[in-house]
């Protein structure tokens, strides 16, 4: 087969966030690429209805498929049917490990799972003409983690810089909660990347702040030092990644973390009662009266605590927003991330929890974590939608992040740098409300649709949020 003569286009579908890298259609580029000429094309930095897929002798589309661009992925496997009809339509990604009869009806193959273990067998069907309807790549330990080649990323000055270029290390996770889609997507196994593969693209985040998407990433102690220690020598402008709250609790860690220029870690705290955490089974993982104490601990080394908050849980009541922001302001949560209640169609746990609740909606697109699709008995959705906006604009105003700053002990040019990275991060959250997507979770698809672009202010903020970690870490 000729590499030059036949080509894979891989598409990256609109979504919303947008503007941060996602490392797997990166990983799955690394695997084709030996065999084929691969583009990667990210519909969300143009008007999806304008990408035209016809031309050049294109053997594979492969489309990255979630809940939310079910609807976009519809109509251009329809589009890329037309204008070639010769070419595979493969779908890999959420929705097809969570869904893959249903993905079944608009595409050729689907993928679910891990790529990397079966890209082999994979590319031979391709060569040959006999691609299987299904594959699923299973979380075992004898994987080979992916080698992203960033240089295949289409226009990465476009992308946001404050969240990071990504970087995995480990898969899975030991932890059960309920609402998390890990043990669907990689499995119950928990398997760590080889230190000395990591080393070989290490050299690619030389002068970039790195963001580890592990989904726990401090499972392994050992697995930490190591890793932190090949980040400190990489020349990297710092790095963050996510963990259970009670991982950090850990001299050793933190002095790892600390040593290695760790700015910040993700913690799914999720809710400060424990009503709320019990029902979603995170009362193995998360001890309320252990909050405060941790994140001073992890703070004293000069390493900042962001945060999840999941929108309408079990236990919601009058006061829940209010104790919550009190709380959060008060630690000096770096940044809350917000996310509904969602207990996504293909999911063991889908089914399960009607006798505690009741579904707002079974559109597939709706179950992207932005809209409430899921309502347990005694929640109110209006006080939940309420209660949110409340906390967006108190959370994420100038005024409550420069406050805030001042509750996590650092020094001037560390409440610059928290500041700096809290400003870029609340933007997603002010595009809730200035769509009023809280009230009207239809304008979601507006957002979704609308191309990505950083603006003037965001690039300039960009640029001295890397100044100050320069400077940071000389010092």
């Amino acid at each position: 087969m000729n590499k030059e003569s036949e080509s894979i286009i891989l598409i990256d579908l609109p979504t919303f966030p947008k503007g941060v890298i996602s490392l797997s259609l990166l990983a799955v580029a690394g695997s084709l690429s030996k065999n084929y000429s691969v583009k990667i094309v990210d519909l969300n930095l143009n008007p999806p209805a304008e990408y035209n897929p016809s031309g050049g002798n294109v053997v594979m589309f492969g489309l990255k498929v979630s809940s939310q661009n079910l609807n976009q992925a519809v109509s251009l496997s329809g589009k890329i049917r037309v204008a070639n009809p010769s070419a595979k339509i493969v779908w890999g990604g959420e929705l097809p490990t969570l869904l893959p009869d249903k993905c079944l009806e608009y595409a050729d193959t689907i993928f679910g799972g891990l790529f990397e273990p079966v890209a082999d067998a994979f590319i031979e069907d391709l060569k040959s003409g006999n691609l299987k309807p299904k594959y699923f790549g299973e979380n075992n330990a004898q994987q080979t983690f992916s080698k992203p080649d960033f240089s295949m990323l289409p226009a990465p000055e476009k992308y946001y810089r404050f969240m990071g270029y990504p970087l995995e290390t480990s898969r899975g996770c030991t932890e059960k909660c309920i609402f998390c889609m890990v043990h669907t997507m990689q499995k119950k196994n928990y398997n760590l990347s080889n230190i000395e593969q990591l080393k070989d693209v290490i050299h690619q985040y030389k002068g970039k702040f790195i963001n580890i998407v592990d989904y726990n990433f401090g499972v392994n102690v050992a697995h930490v030092t190591a890793v932190s220690k090949v980040i400190k020598e990489s020349g990297a402008l710092g790095w963050m990644a996510e963990m259970c709250i009670e991982l950090l609790d850990n001299d050793e860690v933190l002095t790892a973390l600390k040593d290695s220029h760790c700015k910040m870690i993700y913690c799914g705290l999720e809710s400060i009662d424990q009503q709320s955490l019990n029902s979603v089974h995170k009362m193995n993982t998360n001890h309320i009266e252990n909050y405060e104490r941790i994140i001073r601990k992890v703070q004293s080394y000069g390493i900042q605590i962001a945060a999840g908050v999941i929108l309408g849980l079990e236990g919601t009541h009058k006061n829940t927003f209010e104790e919550l922001f009190k709380f959060y302001h008060r630690m000096g949560i770096i940044y809350a991330k917000l996310t509904f209640l969602t207990y996504n169609p293909g999911t063991k746990v889908h089914e399960y929890v009607r006798k505690k609740g009741s579904y707002i909606t079974e559109e597939i697109p709706a179950y992207d974590g932005n809209q409430l699709t899921y309502l347990p008995n005694d929640v109110d959705a209006d006080y939940v939608a309420s209660g949110a906006k409340k906390f967006i604009q108190q959370y994420y105003s100038v005024a409550g992040i420069i406050s805030r700053s001042f509750n996590t002990e650092l020094n001037i040019w560390g409440r610059i740098e928290y500041i700096l990275f809290a400003l870029s991060y609340r933007k997603v959250y002010l595009e809730w409300l200035k769509y009023d997507t809280l009230r009207k979770p239809e304008n979601i698809q507006e957002l979704i649709e609308k191309p990505f672009s950083k603006s003037v202010t965001t690039n300039l903020i960009e640029k001295v949020l890397d100044w100050v970690r320069i400077k940071r870490m000389n010092n």
